[in-house]
């Protein structure tokens, strides 16, 4: 064995580590501000739609503590961040338990309505306040009406200790209450809904962690990877001028890493393979179960999951102990004093010899009976990242396998290697497969020979490959959950039909940076009752048809993916789904969905960022036909010989002959333009502009393909509110820039390229996006440096007269925004010329891949504006129910469109009548009407038509004459249907109204939505 020289000394008991802390900064500028400063920046980050304004908030609050408060930001990120707070322990309390304790400390009658909306929280409700779902925001409603603190006095250092005491009562209920009793005597219902946030551990601001580093510190992101500590973040990196060197963003002993992770193949298996460089590659067995990284100094041993979470107190923390250490201890070298392994925790049956599933890992570690026969955890290795003092990060994946081997021995059912192949061609990756599948695996891992290991990075050194992926993903698939709809009969009370989305990575990347999810598939069937109990308790949201969430693309043309409710991606989950076929769709935005799917299995062990993508699953589905068509004996059928002909080309293709036009410029050398119009454009029109990018250096393309981002640019010129399908895929695939025939025309006009500002883009692609030019475009600015030539001194001047232009603006507008609260005016007052962090910010040398987040603050101007207030809370005002309108009306009988609004396109989920208008057929209408009445039941008719009337009103609906023009709907009672007929004439112009019998209100009532009404409650 030789990679690195053995101890001198055997192994022993850890000396005391040098503090993994520097000393924490002080804060000593001032007071620790008031917690409801902090709920205000909650609010703007929630309510806040722009990425570049959120940073900005951020940014200036965090600022502004360093400046008034201090360099120790801590105590601020564990409660932006508290699912990333090590060094707090867990609360014991869901919201179950919240819900007890504040029925209690409120106090309130358990039959009560609000007490009741406490425990049942999950529960629908019938209006907007109810949160159904959102325990905190159920919290808010019931204590804001009966609070009478109007200013929280409690701070954020007081708050926080408060959590430490909560946190140290855990299992304690009267304690708790006690401190909870506390924070309800000196908080505000806004507050305490933050609060509780913090405890459950379920912030939704909008903003990710990666986020939040970002704007702390350029760093922070490679430190937290590599340590997975908070406070060890806030304290080293407190100073904005202190940068990290290699050593600090490596891995450490006893220190929870992000570990590296697969990525998923874009393309075929053969690209796939292709992306190793002809070189022969490493070919690993994908193993199911968790994956752990294991720690030893000495005789100490440390195990944590890829979260971070601590799991030693299962295996054993000392050599001798535990389910596993002993065993592992015994299969290391003796020459082995410290070490950092990477693997996967199974579940090994001896019996069955085989590996059980994934849920009964902790009973088998908790297992002390020491029976040979039980199934016991096994742990499979497949990396060594340090060894004996030395960090392996940057040496080679064959360097680290081949010292692994040398520094461990295997025990078969404790300790083995993950069973490893070499491979050069897909051949032999498909062998391997068909093993796999043989053996009921999960797939296959190809790794680069030579690749370094890169913490949190998913790149193409490292691609897992899924026997769907080499058979088409037509099958089964892995996909988010992002809506539902509410259930009924035996389902009732919550979400019961599930719909599910792929991320859609076929377009540019927006401002804010955040994943769009396209649906998919509706899935009802193949879930437990204990599933259906889990996935209830999710923190659903009441979806709102007019502001659905902007992350999920939803049908143009179907209602059939919209849902009753949506999860927000970080809340949701992964299904594995199986079905018959996936074939095309308009019901759901991906244009495709599944045939007869049903659910396998909740992926609880994948996040969001697992989710297939929308290129992944197109490809699967482009890869199947191409297969089904190929000959599946690999043998080349006989091709008869063909003459060949004259290649033509199709007029819609054919340009102008551009022969014997000069290049008069070179304007645009370097360039290659694909000219794209829609039907309205004339050809001469088409040709005149590729003539004049013809003449002025540029070549042209007939389609978007083959080229570089930067070196291919489409030009399309037509109505922008009607664009062609074939430029519509062009932009979704986000790779070019989709430009105007102005950028053409002015580059030419001025004799240069002129800067690629926002007003000449129809759809900018992620790179275009990060030019200078376009983020130097803004509306309130002049276009004066347009004729000024690169590289003259005064244009420099003028960059900065717009930054600094700009910066007043923002400044302005956020001023303008919070001048109306000047609670914390003297907090949020921020110097313009701050831009420190800004500029550091630039220059961050993150290493991770796509989960880092530290690039997406580059170039941006994040510290370039004043904030006067911390901003002041204020309860948002629930809408009143709609009150009945006057029922005489004039109007044009046949020109109003039915419903109460003209301009009404869909439903209101939260107030379910909103938009109708009903006739009540009651006895006491009809006669006003000179209709026929029955006498039988006439008096219970009438009354239940009162109620009707009552529900109908406090649920957003109008009552109107029959002959009112926007009548939608004729109720009538089962007892009396003798006027259908006569209703039927005198309703049937302009339009058809809708007659139900009156159960039908009851029932949409029930189920807290607009039920179908064909059906039970149709009256033929």
């Amino acid at each position: 064995m030789q990679p690195t020289p053995a101890p001198t000394t055997p192994p022993q008991s850890p000396p005391p580590d040098e503090s993994p802390f520097p000393p924490a900064p002080q804060n000593s500028r001032g007071p620790s501000p008031p917690f409801g400063a902090l709920v205000g920046l909650f609010e703007r980050l929630q309510n806040e739609r722009k990425q570049d304004k959120r940073k900005k908030l951020l940014n200036a609050w965090f600022n502004h503590w360093r400046s008034e408060v201090g360099d120790d930001l801590f105590p601020v990120l564990r409660l932006i961040l508290p699912q990333k707070d090590r060094d707090r322990a867990i609360y014991g309390l869901k919201e179950k338990n919240l819900a007890k304790i504040y029925i209690k400390l409120i106090p309130l009658n358990k039959n009560h309505d609000d007490a009741k909306r406490l425990t049942d929280w999950k529960k629908p409700q019938n209006n907007k306040a109810s949160s159904a779902g959102d325990f905190p925001g159920i919290l808010w409603d019931v204590v804001h009406k009966r609070s009478s603190v109007v200013e929280g006095t409690l701070n954020i250092q007081e708050l926080n200790d408060l959590l430490d005491e909560l946190s140290n009562s855990m299992g304690k209920q009267d304690a708790q209450m006690k401190i909870l009793q506390r924070v309800y005597n000196r908080t505000t219902a806004e507050e305490q809904r933050w609060i509780i946030r913090v405890i459950l551990k379920d912030m939704i601001i909008s903003v990710k962690e990666t986020t939040v580093f970002s704007v702390f510190h350029p760093d922070a992101q490679d430190l937290y990877n590599a340590c997975s500590d908070l406070k060890k973040v806030a304290w080293t990196l407190y100073d904005l001028n202190h940068r990290l060197n290699a050593d600090d963003k490596t891995v450490r002993l006893f220190q929870a890493f992000t570990p590296m992770l697969c990525k998923r193949p874009t393309k075929t298996l053969e690209h796939t393979v292709k992306e190793m460089g002809g070189t022969e590659f490493l070919i690993e067995e994908k193993l199911d179960g968790e994956r752990m990284q294991i720690h030893k100094r000495g005789n100490e041993y440390f195990y944590c999951s890829r979260k971070g979470k601590d799991y030693t107190y299962l295996y054993g923390k000392h050599r001798g102990t535990g389910s596993l250490t002993r065993h592992l201890n015994d299969a290391l070298d003796d020459r082995v004093d410290s070490i950092i392994l990477d693997g996967e925790m199974l579940v090994w049956d001896p019996v069955s010899e085989r590996n059980l599933p994934f849920g009964t890992l902790k009973t088998a570690a908790l297992d002390r009976s020491k029976k040979e026969n039980n199934p016991r955890p096994c742990f499979k290795i497949f990396d060594m990242l340090y060894l004996n003092g030395q960090s392996l990060l940057e040496k080679s994946t064959t360097f680290r396998k081949k010292n692994m081997r040398a520094c461990l021995k295997e025990i078969q059912g404790r300790v083995e290697f993950a069973t490893e192949y070499k491979g050069k061609t897909s051949k032999d990756v498909k062998s391997r497969m068909e093993d796999v599948m043989a053996a009921r695996g999960e797939g296959l891992v190809i790794k680069h020979p030579r690749s370094k290991y890169v913490l949190n990075g998913r790149n193409s050194d490292w691609i897992k490959v899924k026997p769907e992926y080499m058979e088409g993903m037509g099958e089964t698939v892995d996909v988010l959950v992002v809506a539902g709809n509410y259930g009924t009969g035996s389902r009732a009370g919550g979400v019961s039909t599930l719909i599910c989305a792929v991320r859609d990575d076929r377009r540019a990347d927006d401002e804010d940076g955040a994943d769009r999810y396209s649906t998919f598939v509706r899935i009802g069937t193949g879930l437990s009752f204990a599933d259906y109990a889990w996935i209830r308790s999710k923190p659903w949201k009441v979806r709102d048809s007019k502001n659905p969430p902007e992350w999920l693309q939803t049908s143009k043309k179907s209602q059939e993916d919209k849902g009753d409710m949506y999860l927000e991606p970080d809340d949701s989950f992964i299904l594995k789904i199986k079905a018959a076929e996936i074939v095309p769709s308009e019901q759901y935005h991906l244009g495709y969905t599944m045939r007869f799917p049903r659910a396998l299995i909740i992926r609880d062990d994948l996040d969001a960022s697992d989710t297939l993508t929308a290129s992944e699953l197109l490809e699967s589905i482009r890869s199947e036909k191409k297969r089904k068509m190929e000959d599946t004996t690999g043998v080349a059928k006989k091709k008869r010989k063909a003459v060949t002909k004259k290649i033509e080309v199709l007029p819609t293709f054919q340009g102008p002959k551009l022969k014997d036009v000069n290049i008069l410029t070179d304007i645009f050398e370097g360039l290659t333009f694909v000219v794209m119009t829609d039907k309205r454009t004339k050809d001469t029109e088409k040709n005149e502009l590729v003539k004049i990018i013809h003449e002025n250096g540029g070549k042209r393309a007939q389609i978007a393909a083959n080229h570089g981002s930067q070196d291919l640019i489409v030009v399309y010129k037509g109505r922008e509110d009607s664009i062609p399908r074939d430029v519509q895929v062009v932009m979704e695939k986000g790779v070019y820039d989709v430009v105007k025939p102005e950028w053409i025309i002015d580059s030419v006009t001025l004799g240069h390229r002129v800067p690629s500002k926002s007003k000449y883009f129809i759809d900018a692609s992620k790179s275009g996006v990060e030019t200078d030019g376009y983020k130097a475009d803004e509306p309130v600015q002049d276009d004066q440096d347009e004729d000024m030539p690169e590289g003259d001194e005064s244009s420099s001047t003028v960059v900065r007269a717009e930054t600094e232009a700009r910066s007043q603006t923002a400044a302005t507008e956020i001023k303008e925004e919070y001048e109306q609260d000047e609670k914390h005016a003297d907090w949020f007052h921020l110097d313009t010329t701050d831009t420190q962090n800004l500029e550091i910010g630039k220059e961050s040398d993150s290493e991770t891949e796509d989960d880092s987040d530290n690039a997406d603050v580059a170039g941006e101007d994040i510290a370039d504006d004043n904030i006067d207030d911390w901003d002041k809370l204020y309860a948002d005002d629930l809408p009143s129910a709609p009150l009945p309108m006057d029922e005489d009306i004039d109007v044009d009988q046949n020109n109003v469109p039915m419903g109460e609004d003209d301009g009404a396109m869909e439903y209101d989920p939260d107030v379910i009548f909103k938009h109708l208008c009903f006739y009540l057929d009651s006895p006491q209408n009809a006669a006003r009407q000179g209709m026929a009445v029955k006498p039988k039941y006439e008096q219970e008719i009438n009354q239940s038509f009162d109620v009707l009337r009552d529900v109908i009103i406090s649920h957003g609906g109008r009552i109107v004459n029959w002959d009112d023009p926007k009548l939608t709907h004729i109720l009538i009672d089962k007892r009396d249907t003798s006027r259908r007929l006569e209703l039927m004439k005198r309703t049937s112009t302009p339009k058809h109204r809708r007659l139900i019998v009156s159960d039908y209100i009851q029932a949409c009532v029930d189920e807290a939505t607009l039920l179908n009404e064909e059906g039970e409650y149709f009256v033929p």
